[in-house]
C-alpha cells in the first residue's frame, strides 16, 4: 500500500479520537514533526508525531505504537503545567519553537491551544529568546566536550555516545538560530540550509568531518548496511528498552539510510552511526552486533585510539558557534 500524507493525517485523526476518549484528563492533542512538512517522507516512510497535553500526571513520557509495517505513532506526553506560563516557552527549544511551526490541532475542546500558542510565540524571535534556545543545546555540548577532554568519561562506548551527543547538540544549537530543532532522521538533511540561513556556511562541512573518514566508501557502506539490522534484534544487556529502536522501527531508519546514501552520504552515515551507537549502549559485549559496532567506530576513526584527535576541531566548532550566539545579545 502506498503511504501518503493524507493517509497519515487520517490515521492521526482516528488515533487522536481514541486517545481522547480513553483519557478524560486530555487537554489537547496536536501534530508536530515531519507531517508539518509538505514532503514528510525519507525513504518513502515517516511516522506520526503527536503531542498529548494532560491535566493530570502522566505515567509515560513517550510511547511509540506500531500501526502497520511502515507506519508508527510517536506519542509525547506532557502535563499541562509544563506549558505554564506560556511565555516561558519562548526559550524552550522543542515546545516553543515547534509551536511556532503551526502544528495541526486534532483535539482541543476548551480552546487551550489558541491561547497558549499565541502567548508562547509572541516575541519568540527576539534575539535573547533565540540565544536562550541555542544555548540550551550548546551548554550540554560544551559540557560533553569538557568531560571528554579531561577524561571524566571513560574511553570506549560511553565516550562515543557522549561525543555524538555533543555533535547532535552543536548541530541543533545552529538549527535553532533560524527554526525549530531537528529530529534524528532530518538532522543532517536540513542542517546545511539552516547553517547557511544563520550565516554559518562553514559549520556543516566542518561538522561532517567530525564523524566521517576516508573509509566512507560504497563498499564499506554495503558492509555496514548488512550488519545494521542486527541492532533491532540484538539481545540487550539492560532491562531498559529503547523506545525509539523497537524492532518494528527497523524500516523507519533503514529505508531512510538507504534512500539518503546516494544523494546525501553524510546524512546516511550519521543516521546509521547515531542509532547504532544508542543501541550499542545496551548490547551485550563480545557478541556480533556489538563487535560490528566496534568495527564501524574503527572505520570512522571514533575508536579509543583516534577519538581524542577529534576534540580540538570540535572545540573550534563550538567556539565559532558560541561566538555567533553571543553576538545576538551583544
Amino acid at each position: 500500500m502506498r503511504i501518503t500524507r493524507e493517509l497519515l493525517l487520517t490515521h492521526a485523526r482516528e488515533n487522536a479520537d481514541k486517545l481522547a476518549s480513553r483519557d478524560r484528563g486530555m487537554v489537547c492533542i496536536y501534530i508536530t514533526g515531519s507531517l508539518l512538512y509538505e514532503d514528510p517522507f525519507l525513504g518513502g516512510i515517516t511516522d506520526i508525531d503527536l503531542i498529548c497535553v494532560h491535566s493530570r500526571p502522566v505515567a509515560k513520557r513517550r510511547e511509540i505504537i506500531r500501526l502497520s509495517p511502515d507506519v508508527s505513532l510517536d506519542l509525547a506526553h506532557y502535563e499541562q503545567d509544563e506549558f505554564e506560563p506560556p511565555r516561558k516557552l519562548r526559550t524552550h527549544a522543542w515546545i516553543g519553537a515547534w509551536l511556532e511551526n503551526v502544528p495541526l490541532v486534532l483535539y482541543d475542546p476548551l480552546r487551550w491551544y489558541d491561547f497558549t500558542r499565541a502567548s508562547a510565540t509572541a516575541q519568540i524571535w527576539r534575539p535573547e529568546n533565540v540565544a536562550a534556545r541555542a544555548r540550551s543545546f550548546l551548554v550540554p555540548a560544551r559540557k560533553a566536550w569538557s568531560d571528554l577532554q579531561d577524561g571524566s568519561i571513560p574511553a570506549g562506548q560511553r565516550s562515543v555516545c557522549a561525543y555524538l551527543a555533543a555533535l547532535r547538540d552543536a548541530a541543533n544549537g545552529v538549527a535553532t538560530l533560524t527554526g525549530a530543532p531537528l529530529t534524528t532522521r532530518r538532522l543532517m538533511v536540513d542542517l546545511p540550509a539552516r547553517a547557511n540561513d544563520a550565516a554559518l556556511p562553514g559549520f556543516y562541512p566542518d561538522l561532517i568531518q567530525l564523524f566521517t573518514s576516508d573509509e566512507v566508501t560504497d563498499e564499506n557502506f554495503e558492509k555496514w548496511s548488512a550488519a545494521y539490522p542486527s541492532i533491532f534484534s540484538a539481545e540487550l544487556s539492560s532491562d531498559e528498552k529503547l523506545v525509539s529502536l523497537q524492532p518494528f522501527r527497523r524500516s523507519y531508519y533503514e529505508k531512510a539510510i538507504q534512500a539518503l546514501y546516494p544523494v546525501h552520504p553524510a546524512a546516511a552515515i550519521w543516521l546509521l552511526l547515531y542509532t547504532w551507537t544508542k543501541a550499542a549502549a545496551r548490547m551485550k559485549h563480545k557478541e556480533q552486533p556489538y563487535e560490528d559496532w566496534l568495527a564501524l567506530c574503527r572505520d570512522l576513526g571514533l575508536d579509543k585510539e583516534h577519538l581524542a584527535a577529534r576534540l580540538d576541531p570540535l572545540d573550534h566548532l563550538l567556539d565559532t558557534t558560541e561566538e555567533a550566539v553571543d553576538l545576538l545579545t551583544g
